[in-house]
């Protein structure tokens, strides 16, 4: 069950210069996303963002697939799901950029990082959390 003061491992943000953030096509697109790391996690969850209408809507609610945030998410899971699910993804997306955001208020971008390098690195690091990781492995390949 989910523990609601769970504080979040990172934050996924999917973004595309090409493509209005908020357009119905992209948000499906994000959906596609959250949808094939959801279906594989064994431990932790995701949730996509939510944001507030304006003032004279009542109080409505509309769904960000473009931004999720990972809770309870290990570093076994995240290089075994999460980097194959994100190649695929950028795989037919070239225009598209997957940045992680930590609550230290480190960010990395996955899009730029050679995935399969990266998946090796988790399995020779488990000690790492996944901020430590990401930041270590990119030092190493600037």
């Amino acid at each position: 069950m989910k523990q609601v003061n769970d504080k979040f491992n990172f934050s996924i943000i999917l973004k595309s210069e090409n493509i209005e953030d908020s357009s119905e096509y992209w948000q499906e697109q994000c959906w596609q996303f959250y949808d094939s790391i959801c279906k594989d996690l064994p431990d932790g969850w995701m949730e996509p963002s939510k944001l507030k209408g304006s003032e004279g809507d009542k109080a409505s609610l509309t769904t960000i697939f473009s931004t999720l945030a990972a809770f309870g998410i290990a570093g076994k899971v995240f290089a075994d799901i999460f980097l194959d699910s994100m190649k695929t993804w950028l795989e037919y997306r070239p225009t598209a950029e997957i940045e992680l955001k930590f609550p230290d208020g480190n960010t990395v971008t996955i899009s730029k990082l050679p995935l399969a390098k990266v998946s090796k690195f988790f399995d020779e690091n488990p000690q790492l959390s996944i901020c430590e990781a990401l930041n270590r492995f990119k030092d190493l390949n600037e």
